[in-house]
This record gives C-alpha cells, sequence and structure tokens, in this order.
C-alpha cells in the first residue's frame, strides 16, 4: 500500500507540474534564440493561474512607447509570457552593457513591486527583431518639409525647439497623453476630417482631410479645426501645438487608415499601435470611454478583460482525467 501511495503522489505531481515544465521550455526557448541577451530576476517552479495574473498585472502596469525613455531609451517594446519580455533597439548594441542592464532591470523590479507587490520579477532581455537597418530619431524638420510633400494643406502652430532629446520625448509623452480630442467627433461624422494622429517622431499633429470633397476644406475650417486642438492641447500645459492638414482618400474596409479617432464612415475604429501601424477594429470590439480612452472588449471572456477563465498549459483535461482514474483504482 506504501509503493502505491508513493507511486500516486508521483503520478499526480507529474501532472500538476506540466505547467512549470511549459514554462521552462518557453524560457529555454528565448535562451537559445540569437537576439537573447540575458535574463534577470527569479523564475518560479510552480506557473499557477494565480502568477499568470501577477505577472500579466506587472506588464500592463508598465508604461507605453512614449513613456519608455523613463526606464531607458533603448527600449523598443514590453512583451509578457510566463516572465517579462523586454526588447532592445539593436541600433544600440555598442551601448548595452551589464551595468546598464541592472539599472533597467532595477526600475522594472521597483516599478512592479510597487504597483503589484512582485520583487525579484522574472525578465528575459532580448534584442528586437528586424530592427538592424531602422534607426528612429527624430526629425527637427519634418514639420518644414512636410510643406513641400504632395498631399500637402496647410500648416498651423509650431514646432518648439527642444535643447536636448531628453526635452523632446517628455513634450512627446505629453501631447500622447493629451491625444484624445473628443471635440473632433464632430468632423469625423459630418466631414471633412478622416484622420489625426501623432507623429512623434515627425513632431507635429497630422490631420487628413477628404480629398473626395475638396469644397469642404477652406481657410474657415481649417482654422476652426486647428482652433479646437489647440485649445484642448492648452488645457494641457501645450501651447501653439504644431499640426499639418494633408490631402486623405477615403478607406476601404480592407484599408488601413492612420489615425487615432473613430471612423464615423465605416464604423470602424483604427488606432496606431507602437510601431505606427494601424490597427482596426469593429464597434463590436472596441469603444471609446467618456474619457476618450480605447476600450478593447474582449468576447472570449469578459468586457473588462478578466484572464481569470483562461486555461494553464501543461495541466489538461487529460491529465485530470488521468488523475481520478488512478485515485479511483487505488481506492479499490
Amino acid at each position: 500500500m506504501y509503493k502505491k501511495t508513493i507511486l500516486l503522489i508521483l503520478l499526480v505531481n507529474i501532472s500538476l507540474n506540466g505547467c512549470a515544465s511549459a514554462s521552462t521550455e518557453t524560457f529555454e526557448e528565448y535562451a537559445k534564440d540569437s537576439h537573447f541577451i540575458t535574463n534577470k530576476g527569479t523564475f518560479t517552479d510552480t506557473i499557477d493561474q494565480e502568477w499568470r495574473n501577477t505577472i500579466n498585472n506587472c506588464c500592463t502596469s508598465l508604461p507605453d512607447s512614449y513613456s519608455y525613455y523613463r526606464f531607458d531609451k533603448a527600449i523598443r517594446t514590453f512583451a509578457c509570457s510566463e516572465f517579462i519580455i523586454v526588447e532592445l533597439k539593436s541600433e544600440y548594441k555598442g551601448e548595452i552593457n551589464d551595468s546598464r542592464i541592472d539599472k533597467l532591470y532595477q526600475k522594472i523590479e521597483a516599478h512592479c513591486e510597487e504597483n503589484t507587490g512582485l520583487s525579484e520579477v522574472p525578465v528575459v532581455f532580448m534584442w528586437a527583431e528586424d530592427e538592424e537597418d531602422i534607426i528612429y530619431e527624430y526629425d527637427p524638420d519634418s514639420f518644414e518639409n512636410a510643406k513641400t510633400s504632395s498631399g500637402f494643406v496647410a500648416t498651423m502652430g509650431s514646432v518648439p525647439v527642444f535643447a536636448n532629446e531628453a526635452e523632446w520625448l517628455e513634450w512627446s509623452e505629453k501631447v500622447h497623453e493629451a491625444r484624445h480630442i473628443k471635440e473632433l467627433e464632430q468632423y469625423f461624422s459630418s466631414g471633412p476630417v478622416i484622420s489625426c494622429g501623432f507623429k512623434k517622431y515627425s513632431g507635429y499633429i497630422e490631420v487628413g482631410v477628404n480629398i473626395d470633397s475638396p469644397e469642404q476644406v477652406n481657410d474657415s475650417i481649417l482654422s476652426e479645426i486647428y482652433q479646437i486642438i489647440e485649445d484642448h492641447f492648452e488645457e494641457e500645459g501645450i501651447s501653439n501645438i504644431p499640426v499639418v492638414f494633408v490631402w486623405t482618400e477615403m478607406p476601404h474596409t480592407d484599408e488601413a487608415i492612420d489615425t487615432e479617432e473613430p471612423d464615423a464612415y465605416e464604423g470602424n475604429i483604427n488606432v496606431l499601435d507602437d510601431d505606427g501601424n494601424v490597427i482596426t477594429y469593429t464597434r463590436d470590439q472596441a469603444y471609446f470611454d467618456e474619457e476618450g480612452n480605447l476600450v478593447i472588449i474582449d468576447n472570449n471572456n469578459s468586457q473588462n478583460g478578466d484572464v481569470s477563465s483562461q486555461s494553464s498549459p501543461g495541466f489538461t483535461s487529460v491529465m485530470l482525467v488521468m488523475c481520478i482514474l488512478i485515485l479511483a483504482r487505488f481506492r479499490k
């Protein structure tokens, strides 16, 4: 009987530790990747839903791309698995060393501990893929150069003169945080505005106006639109906000649109991701709340994005059935 009990315990432990082994395998896959740099923190031996929720809360509490510089300007993005993945821009390969990695990790750990109580948070550092030939940097001449583009309509406001990169990053972060302008919604629904988005590396707001309705676009309307934008940003402490108006075609259902506002014509919402690419949501997938924030509707679980009902890899229903059968057998 003693031997049977030991065997039962071993079999159950093997099943229950499926999650942990799956996590270990995931980490080993990253460690073998040519983009792998290093890892920090403590990687738990037990991966359950509570752990996943804690890591997810820590990951989602991290700032978005416009605030990455507060941790380190080399950060390309944060991602979340059974641990946090930090992708660094490959253009900084000559500057990244152990000391800088340690400082970055300390900031991430302090942030997670403050917001979720998780210390020694496990983090994997990777070089971002397909970035070897891409260098992102601020172009102070973009605002003036926009006037020579083929779709140019008008410019208003002016780009500030920044003393250094830190000033530009701080200004960009403020503009990004204040980017949702509810007062512009009427110009999306009745025209002529098609898109509106902040171009970080160009340093200005770009407003796309309908090229198919040029009769709706005149100096008076443009001044009216700009005044709304300027008033909005002045409330956030940003004066004389730079805006470039450009001709833009009405998007088709299979086309992306460079905008951060609702597309009233197609009934879709289009937003820019951290790479400047456009993600389109239907009205059943997302909406803007009263404060102008985009809310993604999670149809697989609940609308508040609860992850508690997600399954944990490694411990499947088959394993559960096996455990029940084993228990039944030993009780006979």
